[in-house]
């Protein structure tokens, strides 16, 4: 493909900046929805990015240091930096990768009206007013638009790139563009633990790039620096926490949750046998009793398990998904426990004596479990609980409920909400956020009846857009994947007979389509498996991508891309 850029009107950038301001304008008519009490998540940031603010790095060492990515405390502290409302930075930072997006899409597929279209839907897509995904103090608010910068510089440097250059010629044009991918990549990697979902759709376009250079062989240093630039540069901006990290504490990692210590003692821990199944359980009574029997280092974490603590993370996890009976602490809360533990018997005191200890846990329990193998599962060294048959079947049930929350964008409910917590900690939230913060107990209840004429007018358009994108996509969705499937199969037939590689519109619609069914089928494992994870929050980030998808492909249908082929060429000219 000769690549041909797309100049856009001044009117059309005057109206996309109309369209920016109203979404902003919309999205400030909604607080912060402060969880003064959520230790391991909102008030857990900030407190990181508070103690970076004071020079401390992350503060002095414990069980919640390394236990989540670096990524949004970071953010939270650049933005408390420029005096701006949290939500007003976030909006605005999501809105600048929409219309990223949105262009490199519409230069794909060569049509300028098609900017507008995406960006209009983007801009007012209504996950980013609602109190559990949007509102929150949480790290979703900047891994959705990590997420569409990340697809967006994936289009342009391996999708956009001119076939008739030499490698050498794309490397010099792209440079920067590679270099930003690896820059906000490393970043989407310290923002959270399972990054790799958006591998398969960045995997299908670098896989397509190579393909198209597959001539070029004899200039490979070229195409493997084009390559390897983006990843190398991850690793470099991964590598520089990491280094902190050593220097400050002694470890070398970004994220507990994925180094091998505290992965192997958790899986040693969850490998004990259980004399009766039960879902979301990993280490039930008799489990625990048999490790106490095993090692020395589990019996030092009995008095938390079998005491007050043990059962408050019980009565939690009960609590908050509902589920009755409920006689042990479920598996989403399993790895808190665990950590406070440990704590609890004096190993956080520094990073290298927790790692001792996951290390020592693991090896006692590997002893043990050879001395009575009928106890034990196999060895495992990973945070998902042992493998059941019924899984599979569960999984794909659970995935296709997941589907059904992003069609109906979670029925497009807008709720009134207050912030909760100790005055100490929400004074926190807002100082490092800018702020506002929705009221507490104490006041009115942040309620639209009892709110300004022109928030109540703001509220009421919020819903009503809510409502229609939620009609229209409760439908829209599942028929976008029956059409991109009837699609799918006639390229397919096309390449079989022709050789003909597949136009631009068909490879945008299945990378968003890869990127979306790889995060609603971990969502749907996860929740048949783990934890409750049909929730709005998680399904955040491909919240876009799926109204993307629908714009593409009704837009393909309606005739309004150019009817000739943009990759129209013999596979063999290339």
């Amino acid at each position: 493909m000769t690549e041909k850029n797309l100049t856009l009107p001044r009117s059309y950038l005057y109206f996309m900046l109309a369209l920016a301001a109203a979404s902003l304008w919309l999205r400030m008519a909604f607080p912060i929805f402060a969880l003064g009490w959520a230790s391991h998540d909102d008030l857990h940031f900030v407190h990181l990015a508070a103690e970076m603010g004071s020079g401390n790095w992350l503060g002095d060492y414990n069980n919640l240091t390394h236990a989540k990515g670096i990524g949004y405390p970071l953010f939270l502290l650049v933005n408390h930096a420029t005096a701006l409302p949290l939500k007003f930075s976030e909006h605005a930072l999501y809105l600048a990768s929409s219309a990223f997006f949105a262009y490199t899409a519409s230069q794909l597929l060569r049509s300028r009206h098609l900017v507008l279209a995406l960006f209009a839907v983007l801009a007012f897509q209504p996950a980013a007013w609602m109190e559990q995904s949007g509102a929150r103090v949480m790290r979703e608010g900047i891994y959705i638009s990590q997420t569409l910068f990340l697809l967006g510089l994936g289009i342009r440097c391996w999708l956009l790139a001119d076939a008739s250059l030499t490698p050498a010629a794309q490397l010099r044009r792209r440079w920067r563009s590679l270099l930003a991918m690896g820059l906000i990549g490393g970043w989407f990697w310290l923002t959270r633990e399972e990054g790799v979902w958006l591998l398969p759709a960045l995997g299908l376009m670098l896989g397509y790039h190579l393909w198209t250079q597959r001539g070029a062989v004899r200039a490979w240093k070229f195409l493997l620096a084009y390559t390897a630039l983006p990843l190398l540069v991850a690793s470099l901006v991964v590598g520089a926490i990491n280094t902190v990290n050593y220097a400050v504490y002694g470890v070398y990692r970004n994220n507990d949750f994925r180094s091998q210590d505290f992965l192997s003692g958790y899986g040693a821990l969850t490998r004990i046998r259980q004399d009766q199944w039960q879902r979301y359980v990993l280490f039930p009574k008799d489990a625990r009793e048999r490790a106490y029997a095993m090692s020395a280092a589990a019996r030092e974490l009995a008095p938390y398990f079998e005491g007050e603590r043990g059962e408050g993370w019980r009565k939690t996890g009960c609590d908050q998904t509902h589920i009755s009976p409920c006689p042990e602490i479920l598996s989403g809360w399993f790895m808190w426990a665990v950590r406070g533990a440990v704590a609890d018997a004096g190993y956080y005191r520094n990073a290298r004596d927790a790692r001792k200890f996951y290390r020592r846990l693991a090896q006692e329990i590997e002893a043990g479990c050879q001395l009575r193998p009928d106890d034990c599962l196999p060895a495992r060294n990973s945070m998902l609980p042992p493998w059941r048959a019924n899984y599979a079947w569960d999984s794909a049930q659970a995935s296709w409920e997941v589907f059904r929350t992003l069609a109906n964008l979670d029925h497009g409910l807008l709720n009134t909400y207050r912030s909760h917590g100790l005055p100490l900690h929400l004074k926190l939230l807002e100082v490092v956020t800018n702020g506002p913060l929705a009221p507490t107990a104490d006041s009115p209840v942040f309620d639209i009846d009892m709110t300004t004429p022109r928030d109540k007018l703001r509220w009421n358009l919020a819903q009503s857009l809510a409502t229609a994108m939620s009609k229209i996509s409760h439908v829209g969705l599942p028929l976008t994947f029956v059409v991109w499937l009837i699609w799918s199969a006639n390229v397919l037939l096309h390449w079989i007979k022709r050789r003909a590689l597949p136009d631009a519109a068909w490879l945008l619609t299945t990378v968003l389509a890869a990127a979306i069914v790889t995060r609603v089928t971990l969502l749907g494992i996860l929740d048949a498996t783990s934890i409750p994870s049909n929730y709005i929050l998680y399904i955040f980030p491909v919240v876009p991508l799926s109204l993307a998808m629908q714009v593409v492909v009704a837009w393909q249908l309606t005739g309004m891309l150019p009817s000739k082929r943009n990759y129209g060429h013999n596979a063999a000219a290339v």
